[in-house]
Order: structure tokens, then sequence, then C-alpha cells
């Protein structure tokens, strides 16, 4: 995706005081190292600017490890996985992923394009759906998300988010930060 609402396009990489960019992906012992102990946290969050599930081996390793160590793992998605490898990658999540939060701004191919501008163009709405549809069989929580941004409808994904069966989160629009 290359989100023009994005916060990394809006505030050079800073959010609420923090610098959010990283001078080079973190290994796989940096991110246990520095977790150290998953039990205490609510949950270990994968996101960032870009989908985690492009360096899905990374991903499956360390997720294992944190529910090996008892941990809970959430991934915030763009729900664009199985069509950028070309196959199925959610069975390869089951049991080290607790929640899928798949971001969906958009009510339509068209909208969703417009809005997102995807690398699969108009195609990715229809994969994201499929995506979503198809988590269900994998992961124990699915979640649609879609940004409240102005002008946008979201009660539109929130209907989709309860036609394909799964819970539907907004999120909140950041339109400057102090």
């Amino acid at each position: 995706m290359a989100c023009p609402y994005c916060i990394k396009h809006k505030w050079a990489n800073k959010f609420r005081g923090n610098d959010l960019k990283l001078e080079k992906e973190p290994a796989y012992k940096e991110v246990i190292e520095a977790i150290v102990d998953p039990r205490k946290y609510n949950e270990v969050i994968f996101c960032g600017y870009g989908d985690s599930l492009v360096n899905l081996e990374t991903v499956k390793k360390i997720s294992k490890w944190i529910k090996e160590n008892g941990g809970k793992v959430r991934i915030n998605t763009a729900g664009l996985a199985n069509r950028y490898y070309g196959k199925n990658i959610l069975p390869e999540l089951k049991g080290i992923v607790d929640v899928i939060s798949i971001s969906l701004n958009g009510s339509n191919p068209k909208e969703h394009n417009e809005l997102n501008h995807p690398i699969f163009k108009e195609e990715s709405f229809n994969e994201i759906i499929k995506f979503a549809e198809e988590a269900k069989n994998h992961i124990p929580e699915v979640v649609i998300t879609a940004v409240e941004f102005p002008g946008f409808d979201i009660s539109k994904v929130e209907k989709i988010a309860k036609d394909v069966g799964v819970r539907f989160k907004m999120r909140p629009y950041f339109d400057n930060e102090d």
C-alpha cells in the first residue's frame, strides 16, 4: 500500500514524540532480546510502515517463540499476503497467531484503490475480502479495521466485516499531531 493518509507521510516518522523510523529491519534475535518475556505484555503486535507479512518467515519464527513463552500475538496487515506470495499463507500462522487485524479502507474496489494505492490495484479489494474469509479458518480472532477519515463512510466497511463474519474496529484518523 501507499496510503497518502498514513502518518509516515505526515510527520516525518514522528508520532506522539516517538521516532518510528528504524535504521534497519531487526533480526529475529534482536526482537526476542527486546521482548525478553512476552507474558509481561497484553499482546505483541507486528505492524509498521508496510505489511509485516512481507517478512513471513521472520514473523513466524518470532511468533512461535512468543507463543512458546506464554505470549499472545497479533498481526496488523493489509490482507494481501496470499496475493503477494501466490499461495495461502494463513495455515502457516495457525497456532502461532491469536489475532489478525486486516485494514480495509474502502468499501469497493474503486474506492479502495483510490484511497490506498495498493500494488495490486483494484483487484486488491477482493483479495482482502477473501483473505479475511479464509483467516477465520486458521486464526482464532479476525478483525477488519478502517480509518475514520473525513468524507469516508466507515459504516460500509463495518457492514462488510459483518457480512464476512468478523469483528469490526474503527481506527481514528490523525490529521495533525500536536
